[in-house]
């Protein structure tokens, strides 16, 4: 029996549906559940990939974002900005072409993004796993300032704010924003009559996206990258809340890969 490989940005533009390959559900031992990707596009192919790379077959793999990524024109004066605090992927792509090969130092929040912002030609360090992190990372440094936070319309933390009244001089620059879509007719149906799915969750606001929809979540399983998307999850009634040991990609893929060895429901 053949397998043929679906390139993976197709993904991003079908729902894959089972069987789609040809393959019966029993050749994988019963039927599996699906895992239902909302991150915004480029990232949740990223995820599918390195799901299929630990063995997760393509056809049980959804992407459908709930939220789209779009840059804001950011004209600002970067002259004076002696370090910059990068809590994002998406702050990464979506530089400002001022910073691009600046050399200037970046206190970045995971090693993803730290690998990012060195390719763009910063000079950036992994300091922490969350942003709380960071701020205590930084407050530990006593950088010169002025410093800059790039950072998305929605945050989890308003940096500058945290550092306000203290000694740091930081300020806010939106470069990019979180715009949300609506989920396909498709995946609401699947969503109420697959059986059971399992969601990767990796944000607050796209926890209160999915939690505010009118669906029955008890049949399904979010796998939250915190606490804080956690509580969000059990709030909205999801069957099984899994906090991922670390708020990072390798760890919500430890978490998500061994549940799709089990037959659904």
């Amino acid at each position: 029996m053949v397998l043929l490989f679906i390139a993976l940005p197709l993904l991003c533009k079908y729902r894959l549906k089972p069987n789609i390959l040809g393959v019966s559900a029993q050749s994988y031992g019963g039927l599996l559940p699906y895992i239902l990707l909302t991150r915004p596009c480029d990232q949740a192919r990223s995820f599918a990939e390195a799901l299929t790379l630990r063995g997760v077959a393509v056809q049980n793999i959804v992407i459908d974002p709930i939220l789209k990524i779009e840059a804001v024109a950011a004209p600002f004066d970067f002259a004076p900005i002696q370090g910059l605090l990068i809590t994002s992927a998406n702050a990464v792509a979506h530089l400002p072409a001022d910073l691009v090969g600046s050399n200037l130092p970046a206190y970045c929040v995971g090693e993803a993004t730290t690998r990012a912002a060195i390719k763009r030609g910063l000079t950036a360090r992994h300091m922490a796993a969350t942003a709380q992190g960071l701020c205590v990372a930084v407050g530990h440094e006593n950088p010169t300032g002025p410093l800059l936070h790039l950072r998305g319309v929605h945050t989890t933390l308003d940096i500058a704010h945290h550092f306000q009244g203290t000694r740091i001089n930081l300020q806010n620059l939106v470069t990019y924003q979180q715009i949300e879509q609506t989920l396909k007719h498709e995946t609401y149906q699947m969503l109420q009559s697959a059986g059971r799915v399992i969601l990767p969750i990796f944000s607050p606001r796209s926890a209160r996206l999915l939690c505010g929809l009118d669906l029955d979540w008890t049949g399904h399983i979010a796998v939250a990258i915190s606490q804080a998307v956690s509580e969000l999850c059990r709030m909205a009634g999801f069957g099984e809340v899994i906090v991922s040991p670390k708020p990072d990609t390798v760890s919500m893929l430890d978490v998500t890969t061994p549940l799709m060895a089990a037959k659904s429901g």
